[in-house]
């Protein structure tokens, strides 16, 4: 696994564009980062390797949830002058995510997170800070092989978290968390138009997902909040190029999803032929493994046959 300078997978790409080349970048977490697989693994490098006149600048982060992943894209993603703004959004426990003060993996370190307040989001990060004590212990947890003995002592106490966030995984989030998270989308969607780009949201199914679909992308389907947003659900389609609940664990190193190599060349495909439906490729994508599906603002349903027509012109930059 390569980090780059800027702290993201894989090579770094300078802020000033190439000409001629479409850019992308990629907002997630795990899923996003390539967990478990290598570096040209990906599905970023995989539709570099696929379309060689893209550029898919891979800025997942392990552990992050839509929340954070909004920080960064408007911190850092948008300087990129991106044509596209990919966010990825994992259904198995982005939506947990988006409504924990701490990080839902291990119930100790402090994450910003938002609120909607008047119907306006609002972050909340004052205590996100680290104490001196904290910073002491984070210090020797990166240097003292006896701290991090110690540390090892409240295993049990993080076996009991564990076992307690998996439950909380396989059951429906509870009602806050989706008016933010569809009001984190919104505002993703808003700054990138506001700097010239386009953005669609991407939403990745668990295995649970496959063999009883939760309402989870049916939300996403019937926000107000996301009306206009470009929101497809990727179960349909990984389904009609047979990824499957009996045949998952081909294309996935756990039940979230979290791909092997080649689920990870199945991801980009499907990617690419997404953002071509929507108009937001310039050139034909590499031939596609099986039609793809109707695509509505959240697709579902039984694949269609293509198009014949011409797809939309991209949107003026």
């Amino acid at each position: 696994t390569t980090i780059n300078r800027r702290g993201y997978r894989g090579r770094e790409y300078p802020l000033a564009r190439v000409p001629g080349r479409t850019r992308l970048v990629m907002i997630g977490d795990s899923i996003t980062f390539g967990y478990g697989v290598g570096d040209g693994e990906t599905f970023s490098a995989v539709m570099e390797a696929l379309v060689p006149r893209l550029e898919v600048v891979n800025l997942g982060v392990q552990g992050y949830g839509t929340d954070q992943e909004l920080l960064k894209l408007e911190r850092e993603g948008l300087a990129y002058r991106p044509d596209v703004v990919v966010l990825n959004v994992c259904l198995a426990n982005d939506l947990l995510d988006n409504a924990a003060a701490r990080s839902i993996y291990d119930g100790v370190y402090p994450k910003p997170y938002f609120r909607v307040q008047d119907g306006k989001l609002v972050e909340v990060a004052g205590h996100v800070a680290l104490s001196a004590p904290r910073r002491l212990a984070l210090l020797l947890s990166q240097r003292s092989a006896l701290f991090n003995a110690l540390l090892d002592l409240t295993r049990v106490d993080r076996a009991r978290y564990q076992k307690g966030l998996a439950g909380r995984l396989e059951a429906e989030p509870a009602e806050p968390a989706f008016p933010v998270t569809f009001a984190l989308v919104r505002r993703m969607d808003e700054v990138t138009r506001q700097h010239g780009a386009a953005f669609v949201a991407l939403l990745y199914p668990s295995l649970r997902d496959f063999i009883r679909p939760s309402r989870r992308a049916g939300r996403f389907r019937e926000a107000p909040e996301l009306r206009g947003v470009r929101v497809v659900d990727l179960r349909p389609r990984f389904e009609a190029r047979g990824l499957t609940a009996d045949t998952f664990s081909r294309y996935s190193l756990d039940g979230n999803l979290h791909f092997t190599a080649e689920g990870h060349r199945l991801a980009a495909r499907v990617i690419l032929e997404v953002l071509a439906e929507e108009g937001l490729l310039s050139a034909a994508t590499p031939p596609a493994a099986g039609p793809p599906p109707p695509s509505p603002r959240v697709s579902s349903g039984p694949p269609s046959r293509p198009s014949t027509s011409p797809p939309p012109s991209p949107p003026p930059r």
